[in-house]
C-alpha cells in the first residue's frame, strides 16, 4: 500500500488495495439499466466478486419485464392472477392488432381474439395504438420516457379500500363548502371519479417501482388531472369476497372507462376493480444494487469473505467511523487514475444539481418566514452535493452584489505576492517556518507553515487564525506578503467560512427534516373558529377519516399533519444552525458562556497552493495530487484561472470539472468581459466539497467527495481552499444538533458524546493498517 506523506491529505489516499481486479468489458448498452455504484462495483470488489458479477449479468439483463408482481411480492416470484374471463369488444378492441404476438395467452399479455384481463403485468406500449387520444400518443417528454401499458389487479393492489379512504377524505373537506353539508350531485360524481382514478394512479406508481420503473409526469400539472397521465381501456368490478370479476349493474363485465364502471355498472368507493391503463409514461429505473449482489452471492459466502478482509460492500451501510474509513478508502481506489485535457474532461451535465447557486439563496435570513429552509434551495443543494460531489456558488448573486468577489481578487493577489517571492527566493522566505503542529494548540491537526513536495512542483503554505485576537499564522507570512495582502487572506477566509457553514446547516437540516428527527406526532393542535379542536385544518372527526387521527375514541395521533412536519423542519433547521455556530470552527471564539478546550487557534485552515508539471508542454496531462476524500464538514476552493480541481462526480462515474461549469457560467452572465475592470471572472465562484465530516452529519446521505488536481500542460496552477473542520474539544450531542436519537442511525450513535477532536483520529485510521496521512 502506498499512502504519501502529504500533510494536507485528509481522510481516505489512492493507494493500490485493489491492484489485483479485474475489469471485465461489457457492451455499452449492457450497462444502461444498471445503478451508478453496480457499474463500480466492477472496480471496487476483488477479483472472485468481480468475475462473478460479469457471469452472471448477462442473466440478470436477459430477464424482461412482461409480467409482474405486487409490492409484497417479488420480481422473481410467481404471481397469482385472475381466473380468466373474456370482455366484451369495446371501442378499443382494434388495439390487440397493433401489438405484436410473442407472448402466450398465460402471460396475461393481450393476444389473439381474446384478452385475459386482471392478472397483473406490464410491458412497452407499441408506437401507435389505434383509438388512444392524440393528447396521449403525442405527449412530449424526455428521451428517456418509456410508455408502459400496465394490467392491475384489484385485490393485491388494494384498490378498494384506497379509493374508500381517499373519497371520505374528499367528501369530508368539500361538506364544509356547501350549506347544511349538500354537495351536488354533479359534484359527488366528480369525486367518484377522482377517486377511482387517483386510487389506479397510486397503484401503478407502486407497482411500477417494484419492477423497475417509476411514473414520469414530469413538471406538467396539467399530467396530474384524470386521464391525462394514460389512457383506460377496461375496468372490471370486483367481488368483495372472493376478489374475482363480477358483472355490473347494467350486467357488463368490462367497462371503457371509469365514469361507464360509476354511472353503469355502479362502481362505489370501497368496490375493488381491474384495469388496464395504456400509454403511461414512465422512466427504467436502476437494478437494486443488493438484488444483484444477492443472485450472485445466495448464501453469503463472498459476502463474508468480503467483511473478513475489511471490504464493505457497495449495498452496506456504512455504520461505524472505521465502515466510514473504509468506504472513502473503496471510492477513492474505484475512481479512474487516467487523466484528460480540457478539451476531454467532464464539464458538468442538465441536473439542476450542476447549477450555480446563488450566495443569497444560502443565507440563513432568506429561509422561508416560518424559518423552514426553502425547498427549491435545499433540493438543489443536496442534488449536486449528494449526486456530483460538489456545488457552484455565485458570491455576486449574478453581479448584484460585488463586494465578496473583489475580497477574494484580491486574495489571489496575495497569493500570487508569496510564491513570487518564494520563487525569486526573496530574503524574507528564509523566515518562513517549515510545516509543523502550531505551538501550543495541543492538536496534531492543526498544521501551519510551509512544505514542498515532488522537487518543488507542490507548494503549499498552510495558515490558520489564531482565535484570541484574529492573527494570521504564521506571523512571519506577513512580511512576505504585506499587510494589505494578509488582511485580504483574512477576510476571504470569513467568507468562505461562512458560505460553508449555510451549506453544512442546509445539509444537516435535509437529512434530519428526510429521518423525521424532530417530528413529534400531535404536537401542533389549534382551535377553529367555532372553537373545536382542529389538526392541519381538518376538525378531528375529518382527522380520523384520512387517518391523521385516530378513530378509537381516544384521539391518539396516527399520521404527523403538515403543522407537524412544518414545525419538525423548523427545529431541524435551528438545531443544524446551533451546530454549525457551536462546532464548526470558522476561528472565532464561542465566548466564555462555552466551558470546552476549543484550542488557541482555528482547526479549520486556509492553505494556499501551487501546482506546476516542471514545465514540460508536452506532457500528457497526469495527477499531481492524488485522489482523496477531506476529513472536514466542507471544503471550499475559489475558482481559478487555471483549471485543475477534479470531483468525482458519482451520478456519472467519470471526472468533473467544476471550474470550467464555472467558466461558462461567466461568460454567459459576461460575454463582453464589462466586470474584468472590477475582478477576474473566477472571483466570483466558490466550489464546496462535502467532507467526511459532513457525510456523518448528513447520515449518509452525501457522502465525502473524492477529489484530486491534475496538471494542465504548462500552466501553473494556483489554489486557495478552505478546509472547514470541528471545533477540537467541541462534543457531538445528536439530540441537540440532530433530533431524536431513535431516528440516529449506528454511525451518528457511535459518535455521540465524542469529542471531534477524537471524530477526527478515528478518521485518520488507515483501513488496512498501513500508516495514515497527517491531516
Amino acid at each position: 500500500m502506498l499512502w504519501q506523506q502529504y500533510f494536507c491529505y485528509g481522510g481516505a489516499e489512492r493507494g493500490q488495495f485493489y491492484s489485483d481486479v479485474v475489469e471485465v468489458k461489457l457492451k455499452d448498452s449492457d450497462w444502461r439499466i444498471l445503478d451508478n455504484k453496480a457499474i463500480s462495483t466492477m472496480r471496487r470488489l476483488e477479483t472472485y466478486i468481480a468475475v462473478a458479477f460479469a457471469l452472471c449479468l448477462h442473466h440478470l439483463l436477459a430477464m424482461s419485464v412482461d409480467s409482474f408482481s405486487p409490492p409484497s411480492l417479488t420480481l422473481l416470484q410467481p404471481i397469482d392472477r385472475w381466473p380468466a374471463i373474456v370482455r366484451r369488444p369495446s371501442s378499443m378492441a382494434a388495439a390487440k392488432d397493433s401489438y405484436d404476438d410473442d407472448y402466450d395467452d398465460e402471460s396475461g399479455m393481450l393476444n389473439g381474439p381474446e384478452t385475459k384481463i386482471g392478472g397483473n403485468w406490464m410491458k412497452k406500449s407499441p408506437d401507435v395504438i389505434a383509438g388512444i387520444p392524440t393528447e396521449i400518443t403525442e405527449k412530449k417528454t424526455d428521451d428517456a420516457t418509456v410508455y408502459m401499458d400496465v394490467g392491475i389487479g384489484g385485490k393485491e393492489f388494494g384498490t378498494g379500500p384506497l379509493s374508500k379512504r381517499m373519497y371520505d377524505v374528499m367528501m369530508t373537506v368539500a361538506s364544509r363548502q356547501f350549506p347544511g353539508g349538500k354537495i351536488p350531485p354533479d359534484i359527488r360524481r366528480l369525486y367518484l371519479i377522482y377517486s377511482m382514478d387517483a386510487s389506479a394512479k397510486e397503484a401503478v406508481k407502486a407497482a411500477m417501482i417494484n419492477n423497475g420503473y417509476e411514473m414520469n409526469l414530469g413538471d406538467d400539472m396539467a399530467m396530474q388531472d384524470v386521464g391525462a397521465w394514460g389512457s383506460v381501456e377496461s375496468v372490471l368490478l370486483l367481488d368483495p369476497i372472493t376478489g374475482n370479476p363480477i358483472e355490473g349493474e347494467d350486467g357488463s363485465i368490462s367497462y371503457d372507462s371509469w365514469q361507464d364502471a360509476i354511472t353503469a355498472g355502479g362502481w362505489e368507493p370501497g368496490d375493488g376493480f381491474s384495469f388496464v391503463i395504456r400509454k403511461v409514461p414512465s422512466l427504467q429505473k436502476s437494478l437494486e444494487l443488493s438484488s444483484i449482489l444477492n443472485a450472485l452471492d445466495p448464501d453469503g459466502k463472498l459476502r463474508e469473505e468480503a467483511k473478513a478482509k475489511g471490504m464493505l460492500l457497495p449495498d452496506e451501510d456504512v455504520a461505524s467511523l472505521r465502515d466510514l474509513c473504509v468506504d472513502c478508502f473503496q471510492r477513492v481506489n474505484a475512481a479512474p487514475v487516467e487523466a484528460l485535457g480540457e478539451e476531454k474532461v467532464f464539464r458538468g451535465g442538465s441536473s439542476k444539481g450542476y447549477n450555480v447557486i446563488s450566495r443569497e439563496d444560502l443565507l440563513r435570513e432568506n429561509r422561508n418566514l416560518d424559518k423552514t429552509e426553502k425547498v427549491k434551495t435545499l433540493m438543489h443543494v443536496m442534488d449536486a452535493l449528494a449526486n456530483h460531489g460538489c456545488l457552484i456558488v455565485d458570491l455576486t448573486n449574478e453581479d448584484k452584489y460585488l463586494d465578496d468577489a473583489i475580497t477574494i481578487s484580491k486574495m489571489w493577489g496575495a497569493v500570487e505576492i508569496f510564491f513570487k517571492k518564494l520563487l525569486e527566493k526573496d530574503s524574507s522566505i528564509k523566515d518562513l517556518p517549515a510545516m509543523g503542529v502550531a505551538e501550543g494548540v495541543g492538536s496534531s491537526h492543526a498544521m501551519v507553515g510551509y512544505a514542498s513536495f515532488k522537487d518543488g512542483d507542490n507548494q503549499f503554505l498552510e495558515t490558520r487564525l489564531r482565535r484570541s485576537d484574529g492573527a494570521f499564522l504564521p506571523e512571519e507570512a506577513r512580511a512576505i506578503m504585506g499587510d494589505d495582502a494578509v488582511d485580504s487572506m483574512v477576510d476571504s477566509f470569513r467568507i468562505m467560512a461562512d458560505v460553508g457553514k449555510d451549506i453544512v446547516r442546509i445539509v444537516t437540516a435535509a437529512a434530519s427534516i428526510e429521518a423525521e428527527a424532530f417530528l413529534t406526532v400531535g404536537s401542533v393542535v389549534s382551535e377553529d373558529k367555532e372553537g373545536s379542536p382542529s389538526i392541519a385544518g381538518l376538525l378531528f372527526a375529518e382527522a380520523s377519516a384520512s387517518g391523521i387521527w385516530g378513530d378509537d375514541g381516544k384521539q391518539t395521533p396516527k399520521q404527523p399533519s403538515e403543522n407537524d412536519r412544518v414545525r419538525g423542519g423548523v427545529l431541524a433547521s435551528d438545531a443544524a444552525v446551533l451546530m454549525t455556530e457551536e462546532i464548526l470552527d470558522d476561528g472565532k471564539p464561542l465566548g466564555e458562556s462555552f466551558d470546552r478546550n476549543e484550542g488557541p487557534v482555528s482547526m479549520s485552515p486556509h492553505r494556499i497552493c501551487r501546482y506546476s508539471n516542471d514545465g514540460q508542454s508536452k506532457a500528457k496531462p497526469s495527477e499531481v495530487f492524488g485522489a482523496h476524500t477531506d476529513t472536514s464538514f466542507v471544503t471550499i476552493v475559489p475558482a481559478a484561472a487555471v483549471s485543475g480541481l477534479e470531483i468525482f462526480d458519482e451520478d456519472t462515474l467519470q471526472w468533473y470539472r467544476a471550474e470550467l461549469y464555472a467558466r461558462k457560467h461567466a461568460k454567459g452572465l459576461d460575454p463582453a468581459g464589462d466586470m474584468d475592470e472590477h475582478f477576474p471572472w473566477h472571483s466570483r465562484y466558490l466550489i464546496v466539497m462535502p467532507g467526511e465530516l459532513l457525510q456523518i452529519t448528513s447520515r449518509n446521505n452525501v457522502p465525502a467527495a473524492v477529489h484530486r488536481v491534475v496538471t494542465a500542460n504548462e500552466a501553473i496552477r494556483f489554489s486557495a481552499p478552505v478546509l472547514l473542520r470541528a471545533r477540537p474539544g467541541a462534543k457531538m450531542d445528536i439530540e441537540r444538533y440532530m433530533g431524536s436519537t431513535e431516528k440516529a442511525d449506528s454511525l451518528l450513535m457511535q459518535c455521540n458524546g465524542m469529542k471531534m477532536e477524537e471524530i477526527h483520529d478515528a478518521l485518520q485510521e488507515n483501513p488496512r493498517g498501513a500508516q495514515g496521512s497527517n491531516s
